[in-house]
């Protein structure tokens, strides 16, 4: 654009019924940049590519809360969409709800979605007139977020009009809109006084969302509410925060649902690419069911999704202010705070950019070529930086398999000969548009089954010769990362690999050479991972010839929705390898979650497989060798041996088992003390890896549902081994199989649930299985209320179904200072799952297999001149007990003190839970440590949770942390490590004049940089 031309000034007298459209005509007649002014008010609106892309820059510009979010403010208050940069509940919020929005989790919402789509399939079945598609879209989605996100169900096909929440919203929706346009002197006291009696309906309604919840305690759910009730935001914030996702968690995703289907039915060659992509996936089943990863394989309804979210965003617009004097595009000057609104569609018509008839209708647009070839911030359906959609991935997952559904059901008639008239109420959506609907009759394509691929070529190598190593390395916050890690070396290790998993910190100091490096990596906002901000720093500061000869290869993990950070740091990691000398096995896997991404990692799975027996295979393994009639292994040791070699274990004897908590104190906490055999030492804080074992009560019933004889004896081969399968080297019987092999208390995932439902030969119980959410029944609890699986649970099918049992890892809570041969754990009762239950159920003389594990060097606690900061919560006290009394073991030795030392700890009451509490007070009479707790059930001035004792003693911590104060986390990654990165946050920002929350996150990502700031968190 040049940068000579003035910017066009356009004054309206006033707005029409629908402004955002009343702008695209302005931008159309005048360009893509220009100020409206209006009642003398002045407006820079902004189309351009270029200025887009400059207004998206987070070190130049913020997210700007204008006057139509103001209005939105009157109903929805500080929610995420409609918080200012530097309220605190924003960071807050954003950091306690971000686990909901991870893959995992995306996973677990997919059953509420499917059951969902159902409620509009037999509505649509039972239509016997035209379907209104815009509402009962909106019906469809309405329910979704409310059952996904709150556990409450709205109901909306029940009913003949749309739910008194849908209108209210509509209605609050519009008033912000049309108030935009209001004159100075307007008579407005009657339309307000409507809005605020559908704002206080709005919050009824959610209060009695937040009431069903709480009612009978059900609090930690793992969706939205669960969060949110779980952690230290006030109810207050909690309604604006379900407002705001209910708002936008439906009424955007439903106007794009509607959208796409009026682009399909008005461009009949684009309706059938998708019908023949979904009659391969599902061919001619009435009802299929759609899996999580067949979602991925909807390319072209991804494509045409998108493309319909190109011509029309239902979020049409976002602002941004600069955070400086700038000048944008070099000829328009803004001052701090001057703001700029960003005309999405305007933005999505761009020619240079879409060619020469944007307006056309063309999902190839969204082929991967073109969308790698054209500028990151072309496409924002969805806002720009860390103030964007926070639930795109679940809308998108969404809108995917329900346009898919309704495509291969039906077939469409535009009964109306439909043109397009697009409501507005700060979201769009067809105005009016109804399709007449019947079955789709002809027969369609079978699924195409997937080719098999070979895993070695023909007559080539199965094995790799022995000794060959692989080090497959994470880059993981929410544990997707991680979890692919473990299956390639699950992978490798069934050809024969002698496979290690490790953090990329974990060597962030330089590579191993001697064996080949799988690195498995996301990014978060375009920056490394928690567990790989070390390692990234590292590398991009290293040497050359670094990694001279290092074998390696990179696996990506992303979305291509966030073009601006895609692959950004898997490809630094990538390029940065080879500059270093490094030796690329394969191409650089890219896994996209908006697309297959299970199939991606499989693909590039076999490929590493190919080349590391290409490169390292065992040539005695090619073909069928012949080989002596008989196979004779000989057994030695004890039946537990192999599964102890597997997990790196040894027998460890428990010396003291107690509880920590009172006896009337439901939520239990117990002491156990291990013995450690000669030869095994320990450092203070860390871990003890434990194997644990299913209750006796628990293995019989199992073997009661299942009808088996716990005493018969199995013989259980794998077909592949490694480190997928059951460590077995010997016959075993049912009950030690039960009892020491899988997780019994595994809660099955909506991949088993799918596999059961298939193979339950009773329709009722299939649907009843359909309908279990996953994540909340355990193998045993299914075979008992679904009796009819019991004929179809062989071994073999119950064995790929039974999760194997795997250690369990616990901070240590001792110090080797006082007692070298033991180590300390606290274990939590009342905690779900096996590992827990089966360690406090230990007592003295009781057998564990055991091994002791080192925590990062990052959290290794120094006691010098620097100041520490400890922070715990509940049984997250472990490993600072040890560092307690390392500082009491140098007192008593004389050693000189050392600098001040400070720990947070939180509980829920003196009386109830304070673990340790008599040592605590003991080593700060001895003047080691000050102790600060905070109890949630008897808080002090206010403070329930660390977070809040920590912002009391702002002015106390600021002069420490100016000294180098070291700060050290330890206990709930979802709530509570959150609720102090925002507490430190607020901190800064309160002792530095002019800090925003960004310069805030700045300041803390500095310190975790720099290594002040470690947390060991879990749960998260």
């Amino acid at each position: 654009m040049r940068n000579d031309i003035p910017v066009p000034v356009v004054e309206i007298a006033s707005t029409t019924s629908t402004p955002l459209q009343q702008v695209m005509d302005l931008l159309r007649e005048h360009g893509p940049v220009i100020r409206r002014r209006l009642h003398g008010r002045d407006v820079l609106f902004v189309a351009d590519p270029d200025l887009v892309a400059e207004l998206c820059d987070e070190e130049r510009f913020a997210k700007h809360v204008g006057p139509a979010l103001e209005n939105v403010r009157a109903f929805a208050e500080d929610g995420l969409f409609t918080a200012y940069n530097d309220e605190p509940n924003w960071a807050r919020a954003h950091d306690v709800l971000m686990p909901a929005f991870a893959l995992g989790s995306m996973r677990t919402y997919h059953p509420v979605m499917l059951r969902v789509a159902r409620r509009l399939i037999r509505s649509w079945d039972a239509a016997g007139t035209p379907v209104d598609v815009p509402e009962d879209m909106t019906r469809m989605t309405l329910d979704t977020i409310g059952l996904a996100g709150f556990g409450y169900d709205f109901a909306s096909f029940a009913r003949d009009e749309p739910h008194p929440f849908v209108q209210a919203m509509v209605r609050c929706l519009e008033w912000s809109m049309h108030r935009l346009g209001r004159r100075v002197g307007d008579e407005n006291e009657a339309e307000d006084a409507a809005f605020g009696a559908d704002a206080a309906y709005l919050a009824s309604v959610v209060d009695d969302v937040i009431t069903a919840r709480t009612a009978f305690g059900e609090t930690g759910q793992d969706d939205l509410m669960g969060l949110m009730l779980g952690s230290d935001l006030d109810h207050a914030n909690i309604r604006n925060q379900v407002i705001t996702f209910l708002i936008a968690g439906h009424e955007t995703t439903s106007g794009a649902l509607a959208f796409a289907l009026y682009h399909l039915v008005k461009h009949p060659g684009e309706l059938r690419a998708v019908q023949r992509e979904v009659d391969a996936l599902w061919g001619d089943t009435d009802s299929p069911e759609p899996t999580f990863e067949e979602v991925g394989l909807l390319r072209r309804t991804r494509q045409v999704l998108n493309e319909a979210l190109r011509l029309w965003p239902t979020a049409a617009a976002f602002s941004r202010h600069a955070r400086v004097d700038t000048v944008l595009g070099g000829r328009i000057p803004m001052r701090a705070g001057d703001a700029a609104t960003v005309v999405v569609p305007m933005l999505h018509r761009d020619a240079a950019v879409w060619g020469d008839n944007p307006e056309l209708f063309d999902p190839s647009r969204f082929d991967p070529e073109a969308e790698a070839a054209r500028p990151v911030h072309a496409y924002k359906p969805f806002g720009t930086g860390e103030r964007a959609c926070i639930g795109r991935q679940f809308a998108l997952h969404e809108a995917t398999m329900l346009l898919a559904m309704l495509v291969h059901r039906y077939r469409f008639a535009d009964h109306d000969r439909y043109r397009l008239r697009v409501k507005e109420t700060l979201t769009l959506k067809p105005d009016g548009f109804t399709l007449e609907i019947s079955p789709r009759t002809e027969r369609f394509a079978r699924r195409a089954e997937p080719e098999a691929v070979e895993e070695s070529a023909a007559g080539g190598p199965s094995r790799v010769l022995d000794g060959t190593g692989v080090l497959v390395l994470h880059g993981s916050n929410y544990g997707t990362c991680r979890g692919f890690a473990a299956d390639l070396a699950a992978a490798a290790e069934g050809i024969g690999c002698a496979a290690e998993v490790a953090p990329l910190d974990a060597y962030a100091g330089g590579l191993p050479a001697g064996r080949p490096v799988v690195v498995v990596a996301a990014s978060y906002n375009g920056r490394p991972t928690d567990d790989a901000a070390g390692f990234t720093e590292w590398l991009e500061k290293a040497g050359a010839g670094a990694v001279d000869g290092v074998p390696y290869a990179v696996l990506g993990v992303g979305d291509r929705n966030w073009a601006a950070t895609y692959q950004r740091v898997p490809g630094l990691v990538d390029t940065r390898l080879a500059e270093l000398g490094g030796d690329r096995l394969v191409a650089r896997g890219e896994a996209d979650a908006s697309g297959d991404l299970g199939g991606a990692v499989r693909a590039f799975t076999g490929i590493l497989l190919r080349e590391l027996l290409d490169r390292y295979g065992d040539p005695a393994s090619a073909g069928e060798a012949g080989g002596p009639a008989y196979t004779v292994t000989e057994l030695t040791g004890g039946p537990l041996d192999a599964l102890a070699r597997r997990h790196d274990l040894v027998p460890m004897t428990v010396t003291a088992s107690r509880s920590l908590t009172e006896p009337t104190y439901a939520r239990v906490k117990r002491f156990v003390r291990i013995a450690l055999p000669e030869g095994v030492t320990y450092r203070t804080a860390d871990h003890l890896s434990v194997l644990p074992a299913n209750p006796p009560a628990l293995v019989e019933r199992t073997a009661r549902l299942l009808g088996a004889d716990p005493d018969t004896v199995l013989n259980i081969v794998p077909a592949r081994p490694g480190r997928a399968a059951l460590a077995v080297d010997r016959p075993l019987t049912v009950r030690e199989l039960l009892t020491h092999h899988v997780d019994l208390g595994h809660r099955v995932g909506a991949e088993a649930l799918a596999r059961l439902a298939a193979l339950n030969p009773c329709p009722p119980e299939q649907a009843a299985l359909r309908a279990v959410p996953p994540g909340t029944a355990t193998l045993p609890d299914l075979v008992e209320a679904h009796p009819a699986l019991r004929e179809a649970l062989t071994w073999p099918v119950l064995l790929e179904l039974l999760e194997p049992m795997r250690p369990r890892t616990y901070s240590v809570s001792s110090s080797p200072a006082v007692d070298p041969g033991h180590v300390d754990l606290m274990v939590s009762a009342a905690a779900p799952g096996t590992g827990s239950a089966h360690l406090a159920a230990v007592r003295p003389g009781d057998t564990v297999l055991a091994g002791v594990r080192p925590c990062r060097e990052a959290f290794r606690v120094g006691h010098g001149d620097t100041p520490l900061i400890l922070v715990a919560a509940g049984t997250g006290l472990a490993p600072f007990r040890g560092v307690v009394a390392d500082r009491r073991a140098l007192a008593a030795a004389g050693t000189p003190a050392p600098a001040p030392a400070l720990l947070y700890f939180g509980c829920d009451a003196p009386d109830a839970d304070y673990l340790h509490g008599d040592e605590l007070a003991a080593a700060q009479a001895e003047g080691v440590v000050s102790v600060r707790p905070a109890f949630s059930e008897a808080p002090v001035d206010g403070a329930r949770f660390v977070q809040h004792r920590i912002e009391a003693d702002a002015a106390e911590l600021w002069p420490l942390l100016r000294r180098g104060a070291r700060v050290y986390v330890c206990g709930d990654a979802s709530r509570m490590a959150p609720g102090v990165r925002a507490a430190f946050r607020t901190l800064y920002a309160r002792h530095t004049p002019g800090a925003d929350d960004e310069a805030a996150r700045a300041w803390l990502d500095r310190l975790v940089t720099d290594g002040r700031y470690v947390e060991d968190v879990y749960g998260g």
